[in-house]
């Protein structure tokens, strides 16, 4: 067996996509450095929200603001490409493997501590793949690592 293993690329331009956008439902509920991490989806006010279990993975939060932008969304960084590690969720039975694609799982309620979680799904459009499992076979609540498509 090599000793070589994939890892997350964290200095190639080339490895990620990332965007700086508002954050939130609205001025009123804000995303908090809780939700660094987690899945988010596009939303129609020009802002990103947590994605919800089967959503497809737009991107992920990265970085949360001090400022606040139009009229009090908060700031942020969503990596809309490159790797990123996850957590598998419960929603699938089977156990992940390598080469799957991923949906959002579950994930921790909004302003609550956690990351991302994924199971094997069927995305059209925003296609993640696991790419290594990190932490034991694949089963719930093991590690992964994951690549947009």
């Amino acid at each position: 067996m090599s000793t070589f293993k994939f890892t997350t690329l964290t200095n190639s331009p080339d490895s990620a996509q990332y965007e700086s956008a508002c954050l939130g439902v609205d001025a009123d509920n804000k995303l908090t450095e809780n939700d660094i991490g987690k899945a988010v989806k596009l939303a129609a006010a020009d802002n990103y929200v947590v994605a919800t279990t089967d959503d497809e993975i737009e991107g992920i939060l990265i970085t949360i603001e001090p400022a606040t932008y139009n009229d009090g969304f908060t700031f942020g960084t969503v990596q809309r490409r490159g790797r990123a590690y996850a957590t598998v969720g419960t929603s699938e039975l089977a156990t992940a493997a390598i080469g799957e694609l991923v949906v959002v799982d579950d994930q921790a309620a909004v302003g609550t501590a956690g990351g991302l979680v994924v199971y094997p799904g069927a995305p059209t459009q925003f296609l993640w793949r696991i790419l290594r499992i990190e932490t034991g076979t694949g089963a719930a609540g093991d590690t992964v690592l994951i690549e947009r498509v």
